[in-house]
C-alpha cells in the first residue's frame, strides 16, 4: 500500500508542545508511524511531502455544532426549525457540514437538531453521499412546560402543532421516555434545555427541569449507551446537571467553584460557547438603546426599551463573570471543547477558527491549550479518545496542513489559503501541496 510521508513538519500532536523537524507516516486511513528526523526506508511508490516548517496538526473538533443554522435572528424568523421547510434545512445543513470539512473541522458534535435531520446528515456522511466530517447527531432540545416553549407570545408558532427544534417534556418517566425515543430516532446525543441564560439574555436560577427529571434523563441515555447533554447557564442549573452524570454542559455562564469540583467528579465536558455572546453584546452595545434607537433584528419586539438596556447589562455581567471564571476551570482540569452558536446573526457559519483566537487573545488561554480543547478533548468527548485528536501511530489519520504556526499567532487557522491540507482518515479533502 502506497503511504505518504510528511517530512520537516512542525509538529503540534494535539497534546505536547511543538516539535520540529518530524515525520508523520500515514498508510491508508491511519498513522503508520511518528519520527524525529527524516523517514529511512522510503519506497517508491511512497509520496514523501516536504512541509519545510508548515505545521502539521489534528483536525478540529466542535462540540456544539447547529448544521441547521442559517444566520438565525430572533424577529425576522419564527422559532427554531421553523424558518424554512424540512427539506431546506436539511440542504442547508449538507451546506454546513462541507463547510465545516472544508474550514479544518474533521469532526461536529451537534447541539439539536429539528425534524430528526442530523441522523439523516450524518448517515449521507457515512454513506458517502455528500462530504462532512465524522458526525453525532443531536436531538430535539427537550423542554418542560411553561418555558421557552410557551414563553408568552414570542413562539406561537407552536401552538400549530409543530415545535421545530423544541420538543415538550414533562416528569421524570417523560423525559425517560423521551431520551429514549430521541436516541431511537437516530440520536447520538440527547439535549435539554434546563435554565434561560446565556449569549442573549442573563441567567436566572429558575430551573426549567427538577433533578428527578433530570436524572432520569441521564439514567436513560446512558442505559443505551448514548450521551446527554444541556443548554445550562446558572449556577444551580450547572450544578444539578453535573450531579445528575450530564455527560456535556452547554455555557455554563455562572458556574462557580462548588460547580466545578461537581463537573470534575462527573467527568463532565463543558462548552463555554462564548464567542457568540461576545458578538452579541458587541452588536447591541454599538447601539444608543436609551435615546431611542432601534433595536437590533435579534431582539424581541415585545420588550421596553427599558427591558432591553436591563437585559443587555445583565448578559454583560454574566459575560465578564464567565471570562474569569473559564480559566479557573481550566487551571482545575476541567475538560473544556470547542463549539458556538455558528449560523445566527452575528456570528457565520465558517468562522469555527475565530473561537481559538477568542479564548487566546481576550480569555487569556494558552494557545496549545486551546488546541487541545479542539483536538484532543473533543475526540474524548466523542469517545474516540484513542482513535482521533491527537497524532500518534495507530490513531485515524485526521490532520490539518497549515502555511503558519497556530502557537504563534492563532488566526492563521481562519484563513482558508493557509489550510493547505485536510486530510480525514487519510482521505485528502484539500490538497495543494504538490505533487
Amino acid at each position: 500500500m502506497a503511504r505518504c510521508i510528511f517530512t520537516g513538519a512542525n509538529l503540534i500532536d494535539g497534546d505536547r508542545p511543538a516539535r520540529a523537524g518530524v515525520t508523520v507516516v500515514v498508510e491508508g486511513e491511519r498513522i503508520a508511524s511518528v519520527n524525529e528526523g527524516p523517514l529511512q526506508d522510503v519506497r517508491p511508490d511512497d509520496r514523501t511531502i516536504d512541509l519545510a516548517g508548515k505545521t502539521l496538526m489534528p483536525g478540529l473538533v466542535l462540540c456544539h455544532f447547529h448544521a441547521t443554522f442559517y444566520d438565525y435572528n430572533t424577529r425576522q424568523a419564527p422559532s427554531l426549525g421553523l424558518e424554512h421547510t424540512p427539506t431546506i434545512l436539511a440542504l442547508l445543513a449538507a451546506k454546513h457540514v462541507e463547510l465545516a470539512l472544508a474550514s479544518g473541522v474533521t469532526s461536529v458534535v451537534s447541539g439539536s437538531c429539528p425534524h430528526r435531520i442530523d441522523a439523516s446528515i450524518r448517515d449521507a456522511i457515512t454513506l458517502g453521499l455528500i462530504p462532512g466530517p465524522r458526525m453525532w447527531a443531536a436531538s430535539h432540545e427537550l423542554c418542560s412546560s411553561g418555558d421557552i416553549i410557551d414563553a408568552q407570545n414570542l413562539h406561537w408558532q407552536y401552538e400549530l402543532g409543530n415545535a421545530g427544534t423544541t420538543r415538550k417534556v414533562d416528569g421524570p418517566e417523560g423525559f425517560r421516555t423521551a431520551v429514549r425515543e430521541e436516541i431511537a430516532w437516530g440520536s447520538d446525543i440527547v439535549k435539554l434545555n434546563v435554565s434561560d441564560g446565556h449569549g442573549v439574555a442573563p441567567a436566572s436560577e429558575r430551573m426549567s427541569c427538577s433533578p428527578e427529571e433530570l436524572r432520569a434523563a441521564a439514567d436513560a441515555a446512558h442505559e443505551r449507551g448514548k450521551k446527554v447533554r444541556a443548554h445550562v447557564a446558572s449556577r444551580r442549573g450547572v450544578l444539578e446537571c453535573a450531579r445528575a452524570g450530564f455527560d456535556v454542559i452547554d455555557h455554563a455562564d455562572r458556574m462557580d467553584a462548588e460547580c466545578i469540583d461537581a463537573i470534575l467528579e462527573a467527568g463532565s465536558f463543558v462548552v463555554p460557547s462564548m464567542l457568540f455572546p461576545e458578538r452579541f453584546l458587541a452588536a447591541m452595545e454599538s447601539v444608543d438603546l436609551e435615546s431611542g434607537e432601534q433595536v437590533m433584528s435579534g431582539m424581541p419586539s415585545i420588550e421596553s426599551t427599558r427591558d432591553v438596556v436591563e437585559r443587555i447589562r445583565g448578559v454583560r455581567e454574566d459575560f465578564e463573570y464567565t471570562r474569569g471564571i473559564v480559566p479557573e476551570a481550566h487551571a482545575a482540569g476541567v475538560k473544556l471543547v470547542l463549539g458556538d452558536d455558528y449560523g445566527t446573526a452575528v456570528l457565520q457559519q465558517g468562522e469555527y477558527a475565530a473561537e481559538l483566537e477568542f479564548y487566546v487573545k481576550d480569555v487569556g488561554i494558552p494557545p496549545l491549550d486551546v488546541i487541545r480543547w479542539g483536538t484532543r478533548n473533543g475526540a474524548e468527548l466523542m469517545d474516540m479518545g484513542d482513535q482521533l485528536g491527537t497524532i500518534e501511530p495507530g490513531k485515524l489519520a485526521d490532520l490539518l496542513v497549515v502555511d503558519g504556526d497556530p502557537i504563534v499567532d492563532i488566526a492563521c487557522l481562519q484563513q482558508s489559503d493557509n489550510l493547505l491540507a485536510i486530510v480525514k482518515g487519510g482521505y485528502f479533502v484539500k490538497d495543494r501541496l504538490g505533487p
